[in-house]
């Protein structure tokens, strides 16, 4: 692999997990469930819908219960 390739890839792999990590948990401005960001269904939140929270305090807080999928 190339040098600049590599580079690329590292970065793609570093912001993905940067997300992440800085993401604790997602839900969607449509829906009153909360989920971890790996959730199958956390994955199909729409961007213009996403919610992010650091904890599952804050987000039941915000009056979100958690996902029995994944159970966050």
């Amino acid at each position: 692999m190339s040098r600049l390739r590599k580079s690329l890839v590292f970065l793609f792999v570093f912001l993905l997990l940067s997300t992440a990590l800085h993401a604790e948990f997602v839900a969607s401005k449509k829906s009153n469930k909360y989920h971890l960001p790996t959730c199958r269904y956390g994955q199909k939140i729409k961007p213009e819908n996403r919610i992010t929270f650091k904890d599952a305090k804050e987000a039941q807080a915000a009056g979100y219960v958690p996902c029995k999928i994944c159970n966050p």
